[in-house]
């Protein structure tokens, strides 16, 4: 029997006890101590001593070597993942799972440096890099990768539309706000011409109104002459019967006149054979010789008042005779003037239809112009609009090309567009 002090061995079981209290972690202390007394149990008991003592210093490196592992555990299940485990253990089972967290937390950090160095670039607007999904073989992580390059091609797709968009609507932009500005300017040109054309109109409308009432005054007073004309054709014709009447009294003059001329000779030559019987009959005839004397005078004078009626009567008769083919022209020329004059009221009325015609044709295309006035000026507000509205977009369409050619990514210098003139502008002929 090895043990022969039962008071000795039953202080090395109690602190083998200890010991394997200790070992199996219920304990987190070992006290060491020399326990036994007698010289047969002493080698073994310093045996028992180095080996636990020996436990006792691999299980404080283990515990720093697992405060470690739970620490960076802890920090990576927190995100946190550049910790790592820089104590050693004895035991180089616990060693290899350090060293495998630590490749671990070293190549998730690296990924996540990888990773946050990408999304940097691709905050700042530079999509040309991806990310290294080659990193990790499988898993959530390497899906993670992935998606990150998928989405940042899928970025670099939406942008290069986005660009082409952008530069066309820019070249497009460009060109309606040029043209826009035309329109603003020819719509305000012809706002301005028409607004004339509209106070043209206006003025010949009134015009033609006055040549209206013109021509309306006008075919009155010819009516009028027409009317004096008749009234002159009738006092004519009135006077050429005066005239013949005058004629056929004249004719009665002349036979009157004759007569009394006959008278006058046949007394003349009565008195003449008075004087003869009174020359004849002496003394006694002197007192009928005067008488017959002065009827002879008498008679003479009968003669030559005769004579001078009928040359005035042969006058009249000539007068009368001028004045009846005068007053057959001047009949004639009032039937030509009157003939005229019917022409000219017939011109008259005639324009004055035609005036009428013309003044309500006016009056049409003057209410046609106001509205085509209206209509021109709502044109040149909405032109002005559009102007407004274009320059707008084209300011819009600058800013974002402006801010996509700030933008890097893939594809960006082959992206061109087609102009109106088949000429094909890209990042270096922008329009």
């Amino acid at each position: 029997m090895i043990f022969s002090n039962k008071k000795e061995i039953k202080k090395i079981v109690d602190f083998l006890d200890e010991f394997e209290a200790y070992i199996k972690s219920d304990v987190n202390t070992l006290e060491v101590q020399d326990k036994a007394e007698g010289k047969r149990l002493v080698s073994i008991e310093k045996k028992i001593l180095q080996i636990a003592d020996r436990i006792k210093t691999q299980k404080k490196e283990d515990l720093k070597v697992y405060g470690e592992i739970m620490i960076a555990c802890e920090k990576l299940s927190d995100g946190i993942t550049d910790d790592e485990i820089v104590s050693q253990s004895s035991d180089d089972k616990i060693n290899y799972i350090s060293k495998t967290i630590n490749k671990m937390s070293t190549k998730i950090n690296d990924s996540m440096i990888e990773v946050t160095s990408r999304l940097s670039e691709y905050e700042n607007q530079n999509y040309m890099k991806k990310v290294n999904d080659e990193l990790f073989r499988d898993g959530q992580l390497k899906e993670l990768l992935l998606g990150i390059n998928s989405l940042r091609d899928k970025i670099s797709i939406m942008l290069t539309e986005s660009y082409r968009y952008a530069l066309a609507s820019e070249h497009e932009s460009t060109l309606l706000s040029k043209e826009s500005n035309k329109l603003s300017e020819s719509s305000i040109m012809q706002a301005t011409t028409i607004e004339e054309t509209a106070a043209s109109i206006e003025e010949i409308s009134v015009n033609i109104s006055s040549n209206r009432e013109t021509t309306r005054d006008m075919s009155e007073l010819g009516q009028k002459v027409q009317s004096s004309s008749l009234s002159g054709i009738e006092l004519v014709n009135k006077t050429m019967q005066s005239m013949d009447d005058i004629s056929s009294a004249t004719k009665k003059v002349f036979e009157a006149i004759s007569l009394i001329s006959q008278i006058s000779f046949q007394t003349n030559i009565l008195s003449l054979n008075a004087a003869v019987e009174a020359a004849t009959a002496g003394e006694a005839g002197k007192g009928f010789a005067v008488v017959a004397q002065e009827v002879r005078t008498l008679a003479t004078k009968s003669g030559e008042a005769a004579k001078i009626i009928e040359d005035l009567m042969t006058d009249l008769t000539n007068k009368t005779v001028e004045g009846k083919e005068t007053s057959v022209r001047l009949v004639e020329e009032y039937s030509i003037l009157n003939e005229n004059i019917f022409e000219t009221i017939h011109l008259i009325s005639t324009v004055e239809i035609a005036s009428q015609e013309q003044e309500e044709g006016i009056s049409q295309i003057n209410d046609a112009i106001t509205q085509i006035d209206i209509l021109t000026q709502e044109n040149a507000i909405i032109a002005e609009k559009v102007k407004n509205v274009s320059s707008q977009s084209l300011k819009i369409s600058q800013k974002s090309v402006k801010k996509l050619l700030n933008t890097q990514f893939e594809g960006k210098s082959d992206v061109l567009i087609r102009t109106n003139d088949n000429e094909f502008i890209g990042e270096d002929k922008r329009a």
